[in-house]
């Protein structure tokens, strides 16, 4: 059975999103249902593939003197791995969309700000795997 996580249409609002609750921690869900409403709000289409009852937000610091490293779980890592074999390898579409090579198609202030918006949306929510 292929796992499933928690994922989202529109990788700019949500890095939008996740980039206000960044810069304000008192926005930020406090609870489940208060999460899936400023989800739904910001315009955002959400696939939660489990019964999620609470969310949990992690604060790096630059401060932190202790490299923290996230682990995916082993069943996405080995799923990810078996696509391989089947010449899988999906990156969300905004990559093709945006990239030319390892260049944007358009490098001009708005569209770094609207990339770096996608890959910090992509980045909250994916495992990497």
């Amino acid at each position: 059975m292929k796992f499933e996580m928690f994922d989202i249409d529109r990788y700019d609002r949500w890095g939008d999103l996740v980039k206000k609750w960044a810069n304000d921690a008192a926005s930020r869900p406090k609870g489940i249902e208060d999460f899936k409403t400023q989800v739904k709000d910001a315009g955002i289409i959400a696939l939660y593939p489990y019964p999620y009852s609470d969310v949990e937000f992690i604060a790096a610091s630059s401060a932190d003197p202790i490299l923290r490293i996230k682990l995916p779980p082993k069943e996405v890592l080995q799923q990810a791995e078996k696509g391989l074999e089947d010449g899988v390898y999906p990156l969300p579409k905004f990559y093709t969309d945006q990239m030319y090579d390892c260049n944007l198609k358009v490098d001009d202030t708005p569209t770094r700000r609207l990339f770096h918006s996608m890959r910090v949306g992509e980045y909250t929510i994916k495992f990497c795997g």
